[in-house]
């Protein structure tokens, strides 16, 4: 059971010429193109045979796209698209931006109507890419590891930078550095964080991760208790899209943690380790090599890998545009929030959004879909409960609009990186575009329906205009072990009487809750002396909270 006491809310140069014949490189000047910056090695192989190229002036019409191949250092496939600018600006170059896909999702191979048109249109050549083990890509799935993930992706930055001779690259104090920004979300906004966190180059310039990940063990396990849910959708949205299901898929030990998750309600000890490496947290903590807990798997030898190649070392500033789901359960607000402060102070241009969309729960008879052949088996049950009237409630109401109030994110993340890259092509950002950006350097946008929001300084976000508010005494039953799924389709609504003058709840707020057992004996102490390996230790009460507003 469930004795509430208090909780405390938040209130609150277009004229570029095309072809070959450029003039000489200057040493001094600001931007050039890769094949005219100094110390910038162009190479010409097979992966790069049909590529446009300013230095020959072959295939400049622009627009184009087309897939690319490379051997990863681990042997695998790695397949990305190239998306080309509308035009070529062949005395200054093209900046690039890298697009990532969500998790079970696969790389934009046609942009047409997309938002990387919309990079196209602005003078950006794209590079689209199946991140390893999704579509096109081989090797398992291993949710952004630095020692596979993370080499891959360096590798396509390598690959990008020496085969695209029309790429822009800025003079700085080391030398002419490519011009290069990032977008995408969910598993798209992860890979951003974690090439900028590996490369020694510091080549993206600008990031813009939406709905993503600071630290993987809160994701899947706050506090403690697992999202059981959430677990099972990532481990069939993962086989679903891989480039092997089932045979290769979700790397072992990714598979073996999200069931024993589903399966035990416990995310084992060993496997948060892995977690860990694989997040942002783990290079803003900047921690010793003496402090990193052994990665431990029972299925650990045939994952392999199981070590940390790349040390925690803090990341670079850099310019970064967080958006975040307001409503999101997998990745929520307080995620992009932690990102937010982890990467503003590296001292970088670092402003955060949120809106009305993210990793919403589908709904209850969408969930069951997604279970192959087991369907079948509870179909007559959902048959049974339809003819007396009855149905499965949603988990969550659908997916609302990606805007904060007016500002709409892909209409920001755009502005964004035409503001910091300045490519020559850079259409002018509608000015409510352009005023809600500018805002976004002092303040953050809380959305709080689809169509509304509210500003607030980042210091009223979770630790300012938190107001106590007391809870009733009630006593709630809380289902445990196996029977705790009820509680996905029964939750338990506790209305709080907010002071008049303070009706606006937004940002990240506080609960203090006291669990107690019906038992007359601690639960715990009876399995105490159960295997780990053991399934389901059924003691510990476990609660997800949220505070939001009913209307």
């Amino acid at each position: 059971m469930v004795s509430a006491l208090a909780a405390l809310l938040a209130a609150c140069g277009g004229g570029g010429k095309q072809g070959g014949d450029s003039g000489s490189p200057s040493e001094t000047a600001a931007r050039l193109p890769g094949f005219e910056a100094p110390g910038v090695g162009i190479v010409r192989d097979d992966s790069n045979a049909n590529a446009a190229s300013c230095k020959t002036g072959q295939n400049l019409e622009g627009g184009r796209h087309y897939p690319v191949t490379l051997t990863s250092a681990s042997g695998k496939s790695i397949v990305f698209e190239v998306i080309e600018p509308k035009r070529f600006d062949c005395t200054r170059g093209n900046p690039l931006v890298l697009h990532g896909h969500g998790f079970g999702g696969s790389r934009t191979q046609d942009p047409a109507g997309t938002q990387l048109e919309r990079f196209q249109d602005n003078g950006y050549a794209v590079i689209s890419i199946d991140q390893r083990g999704f579509h096109d890509s081989s090797g398992t799935v291993r949710v952004m590891d630095p020692n596979f993930e993370g080499r891959d992706l360096l590798q396509i930055l390598d690959w990008a930078e020496t085969h695209l001779d029309y790429l822009a690259h800025d003079r700085k104090a080391g030398g002419y550095n490519l011009v290069a920004a990032s977008t995408g979300g969910s598993y798209g906004g992860m890979y951003q964080l974690l090439l900028h966190n590996l490369d020694p180059k510091h080549r993206l310039d600008v990031l813009t991760p939406d709905i993503t990940p600071h630290d993987l063990r809160y994701s899947l396990n706050p506090n403690g208790t697992t999202k059981s849910v959430w677990a099972l959708l990532l481990v069939l949205g993962g086989e679903a899209g891989a480039n092997q299901p089932l045979i290769g898929g979700l790397d072992p030990a990714i598979k073996e943690t999200l069931l024993r998750g589903v399966l035990g309600n416990v995310i084992h000890a060993g496997a948060l380790p892995f977690f860990y490496y694989h997040s942002s947290k783990y290079f803003l903590d900047a921690l010793p090599e003496s402090e990193q807990l052994p990665m431990d798997f029972l299925t650990g030898d045939l994952s392999g890998g199981m070590s940390y190649d790349f040390p925690a070392i803090r990341p670079a500033k850099v310019d970064i545009l967080f958006s975040q789901g307001i409503r999101d359960t997998l990745f929520n607000f307080n995620e992009g929030w932690a990102n937010y402060l982890g990467y503003k102070a590296l001292g970088g241009d670092v402003r955060l959004m949120s809106h009305e969309s993210g990793h919403i729960l589908p709904g209850t008879q969408t969930l069951l879909g997604q279970l192959g052949p087991l369907n079948d088996a509870v179909g007559g049950l959902v048959g049974l409960l339809n003819t007396i009237g009855l149905s499965l409630p949603d988990l969550q109401t659908p997916s609302g609009p990606g805007s904060c109030g007016g500002l709409s994110k892909d209409d920001a993340v755009l502005a964004f990186i035409n503001e910091k890259l300045k490519p020559a092509d850079a259409q002018p950002a509608d000015a409510a575009v352009k005023a809600g950006l500018d805002r976004l350097r002092s303040e953050v946008c809380l959305s709080l329906a689809p169509d509304k929001a509210v500003w607030v300084a980042p210091d009223h976000v979770a630790d300012r205009n938190r107001v106590e508010v007391p809870v009733a005494q009630s006593l709630i039953p809380v289902p445990n072990s196996v029977l705790g799924v009820t509680s996905l389709l029964l939750p338990t609504f506790i209305p709080l009487d907010i002071p008049a003058d303070k009706r606006t709840v937004a940002g990240i707020g506080r609960l203090d809750v006291t669990l107690s057992s019906l038992l007359p004996f601690d639960g715990c102490e009876v399995t105490a002396g159960l295997p780990p390996e053991f399934p389901i230790k059924a003691c510990d009460v476990i609660i997800h909270v949220g505070f939001g507003a009913r209307k």
